[in-house]
């Protein structure tokens, strides 16, 4: 079982009963008491379980649990604000690699400025651009992962490794202190040579990400250009990010 499918079961559990002890939760699924602790803390990164003294409590869901049609219906307008900045940074006869967050789809939506080359390992945004004659478009191969829709794997990477962009724009599950984080191994692995092969990187998120960890950390934020996230970010953020953060609205 996948870490992501096991912490969601996990929660599945959890969201039923509210609370559980470690014990229980690794005996219904199947796996050590040390790896159910590593799960939990995770979780608890991201706000939505509580640990206890050997056991564990229910907060609330995960936005990085959900599917990318339910993702694309939180934080609606956020979203749509922060691509709609994101899209206007965007200039003519530019690469843009695009990742497959649900902020993503808000950005390739309000993104008017022809011509471009877009460069993306998801299946979403690739069908954005499929019939649009101002974009050439590359779509990197490999193995879906389907609740996403984006390509992962040895194949995407390899992709990946011959191409420059001259800006990245993705979207990760939280910023915790001075770190990104991201809920997928595997995503992780293409998020951080992504970073590698782009000249200017530039993370999408709406200020519930701000003080959530997720499961594997993907960089630094002194690694980005900008931040871009809406009016409800917190003074304490937007004084620790100062100039490499953009506001949108």
């Amino acid at each position: 079982m996948l870490i992501v499918d096991r912490q969601k079961k996990l929660l599945d559990i959890l969201r039923t009963r509210q609370s559980a002890s470690l014990e229980q939760l690794a005996e219904e699924l199947g796996v050590s008491s040390s790896t159910v602790r590593r799960d939990v803390d995770a979780l608890c990164g991201q706000g939505v379980v509580e640990s206890t003294r050997g056991g564990v409590l229910f907060r609330g869901r995960s936005p990085a649990m959900l599917d990318l049609d339910q993702r694309m219906q939180e934080q609606v307008d956020a979203k749509r604000a922060i691509g709609k900045a994101a899209a206007a940074m965007i200039e003519p006869g530019m690469t843009v690699y695009f990742d497959g967050g649900s902020t993503i789809h808000y950005t390739v939506q309000q993104l008017e400025v022809r011509p471009l080359q877009v460069v993306t390992n998801s299946l979403t945004v690739a069908n954005h651009f499929t019939n649009d004659e101002g974009v050439e478009l590359l779509v990197l191969g490999g193995a879906m992962y389907p609740r996403s829709g984006v390509m992962v794997g040895p194949i995407t990477m390899q992709a990946l490794a011959e191409i420059h962009a001259d800006v990245m724009i993705f979207s990760v599950a939280g910023i915790y202190e001075t770190d990104i984080f991201n809920t997928n191994l595997a995503m992780v692995q293409i998020e951080k040579l992504a970073l590698k092969q782009a000249a200017r990187k530039i993370l999408l998120a709406d200020a519930g990400k701000f003080g959530r960890k997720g499961l594997a950390r993907v960089c630094s934020i002194e690694d980005l250009d900008l931040i871009i996230t809406d009016s409800a970010i917190s003074e304490t953020w937007k004084a620790h990010l100062q100039d490499r953060l953009k506001i949108a609205g």
